[in-house]
């Protein structure tokens, strides 16, 4: 995998890059996983016990998200996306992105925008506020499984968000008196997007092309307009050299099956135990 200096000087000044066509051959077969998970869920034969192996939480479908449906953790439940990870260029293609020797999945999500009437657009957030990671080399990983357009939920980004070392407050954390260092009030996010010299990129896509993404670049998307063809991405997180584990108490809710796992030490990179390196040498 061809990442020249170009993609890599894009993604540290912006913090996203496109990359056409890297997953052009897993569209069809990462797009069937993801539609069969779906039918699965919606005909009640899924058993979120047979992805034990998540490192955040089990399989979970979200209906009626965004206008379609969002999946969490496919990775470790279905042998196809195994197979992507174990196979397919993202692992490499993320490491020289992040500069890093090495590169680890975490977890993945993947959105389907499809209800018949228009639906709204994704607020505009970031990430980290999610993330129990500390470092600058982790990436977002976002795969077009169906061509985007302008009119079926492109995402869009503010160039250059990525910068700095604070952490928003998201309005979905329970109220608070006091901001926790380093947390910043979630208005200071929308402010840097309604500034009058923000930079606005909207990304159009074709179907196999990816998007890397920083965690703390603010992003969102367009709304899918009526009568668009469906929207379909697989996403996924990845850690390299410099990143640690270091929980508090906002993130750790979001990842219980890792807050008391005995390998996983505060302030060290996560073991190859729990998330194997899977590409480079550790």
């Amino acid at each position: 995998m061809i990442i020249d200096e170009a993609t890599v000087a894009s993604y540290r000044q912006d913090g996203a890059v496109l990359i056409p066509g890297a997953f052009r051959d897993w569209t069809d077969s990462l797009s069937d996983a993801c539609l069969s998970v779906l039918e699965e869920q919606r005909a009640g034969r899924i058993d979120s016990s047979d992805s034990i192996s998540a490192h955040q939480n089990p399989l979970t479908v979200v209906e009626g998200f965004g206008g379609g449906a969002m999946m969490l953790n496919l990775v470790p439940y279905h042998v196809d996306f195994a197979g992507w990870l174990e196979a397919s260029p993202a692992a490499e293609l993320t490491a020289k992105v992040m500069q890093s020797s090495t590169s680890r999945f975490w977890v993945d999500a993947s959105f389907l925008k499809d209800e018949a009437d228009a639906s709204e657009g994704t607020p505009w957030h970031n990430d980290t506020c999610t993330w129990p990671f500390w470092g600058s080399q982790m990436t977002i990983l976002w795969i077009a499984l169906t061509d985007v357009d302008k009119g079926n939920g492109p995402l869009t980004t503010v160039a250059g968000s990525h910068r700095g070392t604070g952490r928003y407050y998201s309005p979905f954390f329970p109220p608070t008196d006091a901001l926790p260092e380093p947390y910043q009030p979630w208005q200071d996010l929308l402010d840097q997007v309604e500034a009058p010299d923000a930079r606005i990129q909207t990304w159009t896509m074709k179907r196999g092309d990816c998007l890397c993404v920083h965690p703390s670049t603010i992003h969102g998307s367009l709304p899918r307009k009526g009568g668009a063809t469906p929207r379909l991405a697989f996403s996924s997180r990845w850690l390299g050299d410099d990143v640690v584990w270091k929980p508090d108490p906002l993130t750790e809710r979001m990842t219980a099956r890792l807050n008391d796992h005995p390998e996983m030490r505060r302030g060290e990179p996560p073991p190859a135990s729990v998330m194997p390196i899977q590409w480079g040498a550790g």
